[in-house]
């Protein structure tokens, strides 16, 4: 995706090193569907598999450590050129940190990038109905709900809907 000025940020270029306490993270398949949604569906979730996704050229992986530098925080932002769109996908907090705003300050963070990428309109995200913690971090940070997508996704035995947020990067 290129070189990008991360020096006033809190993120950094996700290092491969840090796969395996990533995928620590997801400890069951409903864990799996609610990061990934069908990301991993054909080919299964491993260290591997996620090696081969973050070799995607329009997929910048970006993380946040904590002060003792540990990871603490994970996201893409994945570029849709033709359609002058990013989508931030794949947002994870490490398990043990979740409810302390550090989501929302990452998601900040993530957005901040988004502004500085040039020739983007809007920035895009999908999450499950579901996830109402989620979803009230993304309306606090701008996001619009619209759309849905009717049971696109089974987590358990319930087939969930899936919200479509958009924010708009232009002024």
């Amino acid at each position: 995706m290129g070189s990008l000025d991360l020096t006033n940020s809190p993120l950094l270029p996700f290092s491969k090193k840090w796969i395996p306490n990533l995928c620590k993270w997801i400890k069951c398949l409903d864990d799996l569907i609610y990061w990934s949604g069908n990301t991993f569906h054909e080919q299964g979730f491993s260290p591997s598999s996620l090696s081969n996704h973050l070799d995607n050229q329009y997929i910048l992986p970006l993380m946040q450590l904590n002060n003792e530098g540990g990871l603490i925080a994970y996201g893409e932002i994945v570029k849709k050129n033709k359609l002058r769109r990013l989508n931030l996908c794949r947002i994870i907090v490490h398990p043990d940190q979740r409810g302390q705003g550090i989501g929302y300050q990452f998601c900040k963070s993530l957005i901040h990038i988004c502004l500085s990428l040039e020739a983007y309109e809007s920035v895009r995200l999908n999450v499950l109905e579901k996830n109402k913690r989620a979803i009230s971090c993304y309306f606090s940070l701008g996001f619009i709900k619209i759309g849905v997508l009717p049971q696109a996704r089974k987590v358990g035995r319930i087939e969930q809907d899936v919200i479509i947020m958009s924010k708009s990067l232009t002024k």
